[in-house]
């Protein structure tokens, strides 16, 4: 007969949950990943397919005077503004932390952005996410601008294509 102890038990049941925090873990960076992506791309309809429709995102500015401007967006100005033409973005995260409880979801992440391979600013990203029975989608993005004291990014340099 098999029997199992209860500290066996609890490494089995720990394994399986964490390899499933795992798997919750790597769906929620494709889904961010997926963001990034369509900023650099330029692609509407891959942006439209991981953000909430009606989201409200909003960005918080530092002013020099210490105070800070808030931005809100609605979800269509968001598309556009991601989206439009005529110049060439990039945005990248690293040190994220995310957090999971059922099907909510956070991403945090300091970041740093480059318009036409020039650095631009820095800041946060958060992240909140929902679960749908498909996928990861973001519900709502919120994030700091920043453009002085900005760490340098563990990535390194921007690559240029030639």
């Amino acid at each position: 007969m098999f029997s199992l102890s209860r500290v066996s038990l609890t490494l089995i049941c720990s394994l399986f949950f964490s390899t499933g925090l795992a798997d919750e873990r790597q769906s929620i960076m494709e889904t961010v990943d997926k963001f990034f992506l369509a900023i650099e791309t330029k692609d509407r309809e891959l942006l439209e397919s991981i953000l909430v429709p009606d989201s409200l995102n909003i960005s918080s500015f530092e002013k020099p005077d210490g105070e800070s401007e808030l931005t809100m967006t609605d979800y269509g100005s968001m598309i556009s503004i991601l989206t439009r033409q005529g110049r060439e973005a990039k945005e990248r995260a690293w040190d994220e932390t995310i957090l999971i409880q059922g099907h909510i979801a956070v991403f945090w992440a300091p970041y740093d952005f480059h318009v036409d391979k020039k650095f631009t600013h820095c800041g946060v990203d958060s992240f909140q996410l929902v679960k749908t029975s498909e996928k990861w989608l973001i519900s709502n993005a919120s994030w700091t601008r920043e453009t002085q004291n900005c760490p340098q990014s563990p990535l390194g340099p921007i690559r240029t294509s030639r």
